[in-house]
């Protein structure tokens, strides 16, 4: 075989399988070098840009707009990332008036799958939507939802969530340091009891990933254990983003509709007590599962309070030390320094994997225990000047708005330039002896005047309160009410 079919079938192996092709191994995939790991990225990004060019209109537009015929490095590719507000370009009115045909056509603008023959018009809801799209075609859809009233929407496929959590035996179950040494190639599925305190199902990105948890780690329903089995309405997370809009703006009146107000005896259901239910949750793990090897999927802030609680009662080292926990919360997020060791010492976990990444992105920086979050190969890094995107240097340390391609993704384009401000270190060197790029813990939404969509997003810690305030929104019986601003 020639240097050139050589080079393509690496290729090809690395983007089907980006764990795999470093061999599984914690240790390779965070000390690739940097020429390997640019020269790397830089075909695959090319790829993919032929690859979706054709597929994608959304993505064949902007490249005529910006003139980009091809990508022939990596710096190629800056000004074609989709803005993050692209994902809820749609009109509002569409889902005001339950125009889903019409919103499944604004989606297959941005997904290489064709979506012109799913019949959406029996869909009263955003859900019914969502799960439609799921039941007819091979996406698994999500959405992120914003305080500016309006929902984003990611045409993700079903087996990209399978090979975005096929990474996670590598990236969690291993110590990294192991140089030198294979790795132990851990069986999947892993067969581990997972505790995950929120919903079972939904169209949030990490109620959207549970099946994928379930097929990968857990290995089966009856050994994943959510604290509600019901479906998070993404359609209640939309009024609860308008009430917070509502709210930020001054008096002003937000209607729930006849479709939410008909189901006004399952929210109330839900609103009781909520943080009393996640207690008895709790409760119940720890005793089905106390000195057990567990999985653990939460925010930091609620494994965090609940840490403080349990500790207060006297309980502490609930499961065994070899337990898996990954965490992550949201930018703007305060806890004290010291919140590991608490959630540590609760769960007697022996390491927390705190995580930094969004429903956009198909890998997650994670912390290490000098608290830089590093990038994984698959996940190309960049840093823009947040007056005009310009790319800035990717050498020495660069601060400013944070931008991306995921290149485990390909039914939608994988490059994005986010709202969140960052300072990334490029050259590594971090003491714990990750040679990848990595980002300071500082990570922030961009603050001042910014673009449409920049402060709009609620986070994972915020969704649990967002729902709150529409369940009780709904429990007041109006079809509409004002909310006084601070």
């Amino acid at each position: 075989m020639n240097d050139i079919a050589t080079g393509q079938a690496d290729l090809a192996r690395f983007l089907d399988d980006p764990a795999g092709y470093f061999g599984h191994s914690l240790t390779r995939l965070m000390t690739v070098p940097r020429s390997e790991l640019d020269a790397l990225q830089r075909d695959g990004v090319r790829a993919r840009f032929a690859q979706l060019r054709v597929a994608i209109p959304m993505l064949e537009r902007l490249a005529r707009q910006r003139q980009v015929a091809a990508v022939d490095a990596l710096e190629d590719v800056v000004p074609v990332l989709f803005d993050h507000a692209v994902y809820k370009s749609y009109p509002p009115s569409l889902l005001d008036q339950h125009r889903y045909a019409d919103l499944t056509a604004w989606l297959n603008r941005l997904t290489a799958f064709d979506l012109s023959g799913v019949d959406v018009s029996a869909c009263r809801s955003i859900d019914d939507w969502l799960l439609t799209l799921a039941r007819e075609t091979p996406l698994a859809v999500c959405h992120t939802t914003g305080t500016s009233g309006s929902l984003s929407f990611l045409p993700w496929a079903k087996s990209e969530w399978l090979r975005m959590f096929g990474t996670y035996p590598v990236l969690f179950f291993q110590d990294f340091g192991d140089f030198g040494r294979p790795p132990a190639r851990l069986q999947v599925p892993l067969n581990l009891p997972c505790v995950y305190p929120f919903f079972r199902s939904g169209g949030m990105s990490h109620t959207v990933a549970n099946d994928a948890i379930v097929h990968i780690i857990a290995g089966g329903e009856e050994r994943f254990h959510a604290a509600y089995p019901a479906r998070l309405s993404a359609d209640l997370l939309l009024l609860g983003a308008r009430l917070k809009a509502a709210a930020a703006r001054g008096r002003t009146a937000v209607a729930a509709g006849p479709e939410l107000a008909a189901r006004r005896g399952e929210f109330e259901m839900l609103q009781r007590d909520m943080p009393a239910h996640l207690a008895r949750f709790f409760a119940e793990m720890r005793k089905r599962f106390a000195g057990q090897r567990v999985f653990v999927l939460a925010t930091s802030n609620l494994l965090f309070t609940m840490a403080q609680n349990g500790l207060a009662q006297g309980i502490s080292g609930v499961f065994a030390a070899d337990s898996v926990v990954v965490t992550g919360g949201g930018k703007g997020l305060e806890l004290p320094a010291d919140w590991r060791d608490t959630v540590r010492r609760f769960l007697g976990a022996g390491s927390i994997h705190d995580c930094y990444g969004m429903s956009e992105m198909a890998g997650q920086f994670i912390a290490c225990e000098f608290g830089h979050y590093h990038a994984v190969p698959w996940i190309v890094p960049f840093v823009l000047d947040p007056a005009d995107d310009r790319l800035l240097p990717r050498r020495g340390r660069a601060s400013g708005r944070f931008a991306f391609y995921d290149l485990l993704v390909h039914s939608r384009w994988g490059g994005l330039v986010t709202g969140d401000a960052v300072t990334l270190d490029w050259d590594g060197g971090c003491p714990c002896g990750r040679t990848a790029p990595y980002l300071l813990r500082d990570i922030r939404r961009l603050g001042g005047p910014a673009r449409d969509g920049d402060d709009d997003k609620v986070s994972c810690a915020d969704t649990g309160e967002t729902y709150g305030e529409a369940l009780e929104f709904i429990g007041q019986g109006g079809d509409a009410a004002e909310h006084q601003g601070a």
